[in-house]
């Protein structure tokens, strides 16, 4: 049996952008599935293609906004049932209330971690008062 990193990586230690393609072999997306000696031997199979936006490589208003609230609900620091997200030309709007400042930063830092994003307009109101 070859060694597990040739047999998961190809074993090619060259940077992937110097390394050829050998014929045959798909461009991009690998995925773990069952190998040839049957399901207990797994091994790289292609998978299917990544997910690209259009030609220009910008990507669409509605999927930046489905990846922004997708983020911000997936994080468990974060209460995002009341954040309005708006996108048009790649900059994110973001409306509503949010419990205190670190929750209005967090949600501005997330929103501008996305892919597409070009600027995010932060009107998150907050709503504890600290007394001075």
């Amino acid at each position: 049996m070859e060694p597990l990193e040739r047999r998961y990586f190809g074993g090619d230690d060259r940077a992937p952008e110097r390394r050829r393609r050998r014929r045959g072999e798909p461009e991009a997306g690998w995925q773990i599935g069952p190998g040839v000696g049957g399901a207990g031997d797994a091994t790289l199979a292609p998978g299917p293609p990544p997910e690209r936006g259009p030609d220009d490589g910008k990507r669409t208003d509605e999927l930046i906004r489905e990846d922004v609230c997708q983020w911000m609900s997936d994080d468990p620091r974060l209460d995002a049932r009341e954040i309005d997200v708006r996108v048009q030309d790649g900059e994110v709007t973001l409306e509503g209330g949010v419990e205190h400042r670190a929750a209005r930063r967090l949600a501005e830092d997330i929103a501008a971690a996305v892919p597409g994003v070009r600027k995010v307009l932060n009107r998150l109101q907050t709503r504890d008062r600290r007394s001075a």
